[in-house]
């Protein structure tokens, strides 16, 4: 069944008909609409004085209303198109434009157009998240061999409460990521409540390296934002009771397989394998290729921070200028 609107005439049989004791099936059979559409109109609408028709097209019609244009202008496309080859959502354009005031369309309508610019040849879904058309099953990583031990950890459920709510700032995720065959390795460091992230690079998994490179990252911001850290279980992180004592965090560790534990810091990972797919070598990062992946992620706006950035809210909460 179509979905339409319920029009003032609608409204004003509803009303009769509730007055004259008809139940909600036979309104919805006799307007033609699902016994759903008519329940939702009469619980949305109906006060202390019971379902009131006038006063229930007027809400109606304020809640139609919706800011910025309807059509997918010429301009709109074009500056959708760019921000989506230079790595930004369809989603993401639409909440920062919504965010800053701008002329928008929803991000649905900027999908549709990319899939139809796949169907004409074009290249624009190349740029979207993982460069796929379809999105593919999620399967759960299977239990393997373990890979040893690292003495004395503290596992995640030992972590304090406040970790998981995400209300305070200086709870850290980190990880490994491996780079081709000994071109070396990034490590990365994701907070959990302003999205802020931290980039170094190694050119090996020894641990007393990464132990390094985590404290030498840390260490470029203030102790108020760094409370805690939570990594995975390689070996690289054997040296986390040096990492604790020298930046004065508690490190905790997830459980085996579990990454998604440390769900903050692996959707960080996915946007840096965007700017380098597995395989890729490491061995040209540098200094500015670091900046590069610094603003990359760091300037990105997200959903989940009202389509500010995470460089926006760490600033905020440092108190100082960028």
């Amino acid at each position: 069944m179509a979905y339409k609107r319920v029009t003032a005439e609608e409204r004003t049989l509803i009303h009769r008909w509730i007055q004259d004791g008809e139940r909600q099936n036979e309104i919805a059979r006799r307007l033609k609409k699902s016994p759903g559409s008519i329940s939702r109109e009469i619980k949305r609408n109906t006060g202390l004085r019971g379902y009131r028709p006038k006063q229930a097209h007027e809400t109606a019609q304020a809640q139609a209303k919706r800011p910025g244009p309807r059509r997918f202008t010429e301009q709109l496309r074009v500056d959708a198109e760019t921000q989506i080859k230079g790595g930004r959502t369809p989603e993401m354009i639409c909440g920062r434009a919504r965010l800053e005031g701008r002329p928008h369309v929803c991000k649905e309508t900027i999908y549709k157009h990319v899939y139809a610019n796949a169907k004409a040849g074009g290249t624009l879904w190349e740029h979207l998240p993982r460069a796929k058309r379809k999105r593919s099953r999620r399967c759960p990583r299977k239990e393997g061999r373990g890979r040893g031990r690292i003495p004395n950890q503290r596992m995640i459920g030992a972590r304090p409460i406040e970790v998981e709510t995400r209300q305070t700032v200086g709870h850290w995720e980190g990880d490994l990521i491996n780079g081709a065959r000994t071109t070396g390795n990034l490590v990365t460091l994701a907070e959990r409540s302003t999205r802020f992230a931290l980039v170094g690079r190694t050119g090996s998994k020894d641990a007393e390296e990464v132990m390094r490179e985590i404290c030498a990252l840390f260490k470029t911001l203030s102790q108020r934002a760094r409370l805690s850290l939570t990594l995975d279980n390689g070996k690289e992180f054997a040296r986390h009771e040096e990492i604790a004592r020298e930046v004065g965090v508690d490190v905790f560790f997830v459980n085996p397989y579990h990454s998604w534990e440390r769900g903050t810091n692996e959707n960080t990972n996915g946007l840096i394998r965007r700017l380098y797919p597995k395989k890729s070598s490491f061995a040209g990062i540098g200094r500015e290729e670091l900046k590069r992946i610094d603003l990359s992620l760091n300037d990105r706006p997200r959903k989940c921070l009202g389509w500010m950035t995470p460089r926006e809210k760490m600033t905020a909460f440092l108190g100082c200028a960028p």
